[in-house]
């Protein structure tokens, strides 16, 4: 394994950012390459997490005889962010992920996508663990833009059980994955649970994910369990629910949930009364997807995405 400073950035007030990447190199010169990308955002830790077991995983538990191509995984990107709970970059509120395929004399933001970006353009495969944007938590699914160069079968490797296979909209054209398929890597995005602590359940069926795609890659030689056959979810599939009226909001199932139609998945409580004031029924057979992640809950937000069963 080698550590390599991916950048680095220096602070008039502080010590330099420094972002390092652990490469393990395979002993295989055919064999497929992959680059994994932690966290680019603050105020959640479990895509920095994931990507921190792989590390322990390449290089205390599997064996470097084991590693036939390459694997490059940067666990952090966002430090300052990450260090005070804010989602974006803190000193201007930009979004690294909006950023690509970066500027080398543009702003701070710009020129750290660009340097990302020159290191992990040439590989073969690419994954990205990122959080929802939204107020919502989710279980662990693929998300993978329809641009015409996206790879479906290599995204199943994940074993995850849903693909989220989509068009982008305008402003992810500026995305990391976008790009990077553009670049003609077969790019990918594991949609993490955006929870304040880290789920044990949540990260051992990512970690899993990262250990079978790089099993049935060819990456590794390791016999993975198998995943689940993903489920491929086009956007008509998803059926929004949203609610009716704000209160304090009770899910009853969680993502990940398969649930029946007329199913009671969660209500709404008067924030000063008590008594309830609706009850969400699933409007459909499918799987809970996505929940509203905070207790207090405004009329019309989106409190529950369902992927419809046909």
């Amino acid at each position: 394994m080698k550590k390599i400073e991916i950048l680095k950035l220096e602070s008039l007030s502080r010590a330099p950012m420094v972002v390092e990447g652990y490469l393990f190199e395979g002993s295989d010169p055919d064999a497929p390459s992959v680059a994994v990308i932690g966290a680019m955002e603050g105020a959640t830790t479990l895509p920095l997490y994931s990507a921190s077991k792989l590390v322990d995983f390449l290089r205390n538990k599997l064996g470097s005889e084991k590693i036939l191509g390459n694997i490059l995984v940067i666990p952090s990107v966002n430090h300052y962010a990450l260090n005070i709970n804010e989602r974006f970059w803190p000193l201007d509120k930009t979004d690294i992920n909006m950023m690509f395929p970066g500027y080398n004399e543009g702003e701070t933001t710009q020129r750290i996508a660009h340097r990302l970006f020159e290191a992990v353009q040439d590989y073969d495969y690419g994954i990205i663990l990122e959080t929802r944007t939204d107020l919502a938590t989710c279980l662990p699914y693929v998300k993978l833009f329809k641009t015409g160069y996206e790879d479906v079968k290599s995204a199943r490797w994940l074993g995850l059980k849903v693909i989220h296979h989509r068009e982008p909209e305008s402003i992810e054209t500026v995305s990391l994955q976008y790009n990077w398929q553009l670049w003609g890597a077969k790019a990918c995005s594991v949609v993490c649970p955006h929870e304040p602590l880290i789920d044990p359940a949540s990260a051992r069926v990512i970690m899993d994910s990262l250990i079978n795609f790089l099993s049935h890659s060819g990456i590794i030689r390791y016999e993975a369990f198998n995943g689940y056959n993903s489920t491929v979810v086009t956007r008509e599939r998803i059926e929004v629910i949203k609610s009716p009226r704000s209160g304090i909001f009770i899910p009853t199932q969680k993502p990940g949930t398969t649930v029946s139609k007329d199913e009671t998945i969660g209500k709404i409580v008067h924030a000063l009364e008590g008594e309830v004031v609706h009850r969400f029924l699933a409007p459909c057979d499918g799987m809970i997807t996505c929940i509203y992640m905070h207790s207090l809950i405004f009329e019309n937000a989106v409190a529950y995405r369902i992927a419809k069963i046909h």
